[in-house]
């Protein structure tokens, strides 16, 4: 994220993957007893989570969040992990695993896609977003700028 989020802007700010503080981290839980280890990784490509697993042995699920990758399963990396357990926002993820014998046994996976206008507003929620940006929307309907072509977001 260096283009959207600039040192200068944000110099106390760390990114990335840190492969050995998390092989730390796996290797004292896993010298500690513990019979299964998760990760949590915020913000990364489903390639990101995949090669850290396939990279740092010892985990068993990696949970992910604010992905684009919709994959209707988990990734299954080597013996130990299964990636892609997570999914923000738009397609919340129902996950239930059954843990044995230092790992997982079986799972299962859910994609819960949320539909936007199939869903009653909540009529308090509803007030108070109205309620906050009344005072802005003269800013907020602004045209800024009109293109001649058709631009495509990725």
């Amino acid at each position: 994220t260096p283009i959207a989020n600039p040192r200068w802007m944000v110099p106390n700010w760390s990114f990335g993957i840190r492969e050995e503080a998390v092989r730390r981290q796996v290797d004292e839980a896993r010298s500690g007893g513990a019979d299964l280890v998760v990760s949590a990784v915020p913000r990364t490509a489903s390639t990101s989570t995949a090669k850290l697993a396939s990279r740092v042995p010892g985990i068993d699920v990696i949970l992910t969040a604010h992905s684009h990758d919709a994959l209707p399963f988990p990734i299954k990396v080597g013996e130990d992990a299964a990636d892609r357990f997570g999914l923000a926002r738009k397609i919340p993820l129902a996950t239930r695993s059954e843990v044995r014998e230092r790992g997982i046994a079986d799972y299962s996976y859910a994609l819960i896609p949320v539909l936007a206008d199939a869903i009653e507003p909540d009529p308090d929620m509803a007030a108070l977003v109205h309620k906050i940006r009344e005072p802005h929307e003269a800013m907020l309907g602004a045209e800024l700028a009109r293109t001649e072509s058709l631009l495509y977001r990725r």
